[in-house]
């Protein structure tokens, strides 16, 4: 169905509880290549079982630390784009929603662009935690080398992020499905929505009545399942909406920022 801006005004001042589910294509406007776009993607001439995997952690850790760290080393040089600042932008212009971010990149740009209440179901790059779970978690800080060795068990240490094969973190995947089972408003932005288990939320949602909102610039398999696709960027989009959202519950901060449509 063709939409414009103006059909999700109402919505969005109504709802109670926001869902954002984001991909990779969100983050490809900051400069960082998806995971499977050809020559520039990041599985670019890798075999993602020896990156990415436990059992190539165990077989070579040096070549999995090495990959890692390229990617730390890149996130480390690009910032938030427009559609990271318009969707962290939601949280004051709708004070009286709870904006939630489920995302699946592990980049770490919502958090940078303000976004406060981000649940990463594959991890992050930016941290290093021990490998049998005893509890230790660490940011890592660019420029500085990450422990090989828990310091807390002496166990190997590796980066936070779910590799293939893992189960995602239930305490993590928990919060995203209650998020989603009580979201008003479900964006999809930057992803097809079909990779397991991930899928299920957007899913899952509609199916208890949420409003679902595709915004990818390409048509994808999930297209047929949303409410409304949007054929936009997240950068174009959001900061489109951020606008004219403003006009109806007023600037953040503004005397008007908590009036909304009954």
């Amino acid at each position: 169905m063709k939409i414009t801006i103006a059909d999700l005004l109402e919505p969005l001042a109504r709802a109670g509880e926001v869902v954002v589910f984001t991909g990779a294509g969100l983050s490809a406007d900051s400069g960082i290549p998806t995971f499977r776009d050809g020559s520039t993607g990041l599985w670019a001439n890798i075999d993602p079982e020896e990156v990415a995997s436990i059992e190539g952690f165990e077989n070579n850790p040096d070549k999995v630390w090495a990959w890692h760290e390229s990617m730390r080393s890149l996130f480390a040089e690009v910032q938030p784009n427009t559609g990271h600042e318009g969707i962290a932008a939601l949280e004051a212009l709708l004070p009286n929603a709870r904006v939630t971010v489920i995302t699946q990149n592990i980049d770490g740009l919502h958090q940078a662009a303000g976004s406060t209440r981000v649940l990463e179901i594959h991890g992050s790059v930016l941290r290093i935690r021990c490998h049998r779970h005893c509890g230790f978690v660490e940011h890592w800080l660019a420029g500085h080398a990450a422990p090989r060795r828990c310091p807390s068990c002496g166990a190997p240490a590796r980066p936070d992020v779910v590799w293939f094969g893992e189960a995602l973190d239930q305490d993590v995947f928990s919060l995203a499905a209650q998020a989603t089972l009580d979201a008003d408003v479900f964006f999809t932005v930057g992803t097809s929505a079909i990779v397991q288990p991930a899928a299920s939320l957007a899913m899952a949602a509609k199916e208890y009545g949420a409003l679902l909102i595709e915004v990818n610039p390409y048509e994808t398999p999930f297209s047929v399942h949303a409410d409304y696709a949007v054929r936009s960027g997240a950068s174009e989009f959001f900061p489109a909406l951020w606008k004219d959202l403003s006009k109806i519950v007023g600037e953040p901060g503004g005397q008007n920022a908590s009036k909304r449509v009954d």
